[in-house]
């Protein structure tokens, strides 16, 4: 194979970039660089798994040796930058990143249809690794944006399905980020299709500090369960407003349930935590527990245990690196499409829509030129607190044969 060279004049316009971009470029053609960026400070659950799953991965193929590129072994560089929740932020750095000769770019998803105008025209591969919008991935529109995470229509679909002889009113609560509104859209549309009344849709501005009023209203719409779609802040508002009101509905959360802020702002009264459940991705693979534990043990290895600062029967409670798979598996895919196209730009667009790995759980990875859904939507679960951790709910015919994951 061959390594194609395009020179590139320096700080060119993203435009100018997009064009000349026909071959791989990177500092002195000598790396191959990948851009991380990620809401570092605003969600710091979000941007330390983007950044420590990608940074593992490049470290791992790094000590191996590298990309073989024709018959030259590149050694990755990370650029890791902190979006802050900005989107105009986000948009920056990927014009950056299409200046700098990247490779790929990894994003938590804020302002993607943003950054795909700039990646776009550059056939820069941009990879989704958070969020689940709806419209962000559009293979037509948007041909170099992919995803690595659970979108949020089969998410909705399943928690629709669960409920849907469980429960017969319900309200939904969601903040006003792009997150949380297309959440409650997809909620709404999957509880219409099972027939299931939402007799309440309360948006909450996703900086309250005080959200009784909003969880008064879904209270007095008569709803016997409760469902927030939202930033890990308002959920963990409305179960403290739902709790110490003395509502003792059910509540339902999105994936952000997880994030450990929740436990955190609920600590001085983890049994208002008790019975939270969230949907999600499952954690483990069909073939088993051995490839998570081995991706965890390398995880925990390089940064540690994540003990989030809360106890659970006297014992710190640990989170696992279970996001922290798709950045990672996001640079392993770049390795072997770039292996596979010997170039930048749209050569490699091309092989990320042809080939596939074996994912850090066990999953396979891939994308195709009609699919740039990287996970499937047969892999959701219901996780449920208990003690400050969750586990698989054992009520949901995928959910109750998985293995609890030790935290």
């Amino acid at each position: 194979m061959r390594w194609v060279r395009v020179a590139l004049a320096a700080m060119v316009a993203a435009s100018a970039v997009g064009a000349c971009r026909s071959g791989p470029t990177a500092s002195g053609g000598d790396v191959v660089r990948v851009m991380v960026s990620a809401p570092l400070t605003r969600s710091p659950w979000v941007g330390e798994f983007v950044e420590r799953g990608a940074r593992l991965a490049v470290e791992e193929i790094n000590a191996a040796g590298g990309i073989e590129v024709g018959d030259t072994m590149r050694q990755l560089e990370l650029d890791v930058r902190d979006h802050a929740g900005s989107a105009q932020t986000a948009q920056a750095h990927a014009r950056a990143a299409v200046e700098r000769g990247a490779a790929l770019l990894i994003s938590d998803g804020v302002a993607a249809t943003a950054v795909a105008q700039v990646t776009g025209p550059a056939a820069l591969p941009t990879v989704i690794t958070f969020e689940g919008g709806t419209d962000l991935v559009d293979e037509d529109a948007r041909p170099t944006l992919f995803r690595l995470a659970p979108a949020n229509r089969p998410m909705t679909m399943r928690l629709a399905d669960y409920l849907a002889d469980k429960v017969t009113k319900i309200a939904v609560l969601h903040d006003d980020t792009s997150y949380g509104k297309d959440g409650q859209r997809e909620l709404r549309a999957a509880f219409a299709r099972n027939e299931t009344a939402v007799v309440a849709t309360v948006e909450v501005p996703a900086g309250a500090s005080d959200v009784a009023p909003q969880v008064l209203r879904a209270r007095r719409s008569g709803a016997d369960t409760v469902v927030v779609w939202a930033r890990a802040p308002l959920v963990a508002a409305v179960v403290q407003a739902a709790r110490s009101s003395g509502w003792s509905v059910p509540l339902y959360a999105g994936p952000t349930a997880e994030d450990p802020l929740v436990r955190q702002q609920l600590a001085d009264h983890p049994e208002w935590i008790e019975g939270l459940t969230f949907v999600s991705f499952r954690i483990t693979a069909e073939v088993g527990p051995e490839p998570w534990e081995k991706f965890r043990t390398a995880f925990e290895t390089r940064f540690g245990r994540d003990e989030i600062g809360v106890t659970a029967g006297g014992r710190p409670v640990v989170q696992p690196p279970d996001w922290a798979m798709y950045p990672y598996d996001a640079v392993y895919l770049l390795k072997a499409a770039l292996e596979r196209s010997d170039a930048l730009g749209q050569p490699l667009v091309d092989a990320f829509n042809a080939v596939f790995i074996t994912g850090a759980n066990g999953d396979e990875r891939s994308f195709g030129p009609q699919n740039h859904e990287g996970v499937s939507q047969d892999d959701m679960y219901f996780g449920r607190f208990a003690g400050m951790r969750f586990r698989p709910v054992d009520d949901d015919i995928l959910s109750v044969n998985l293995p609890p994951i030790p935290q």
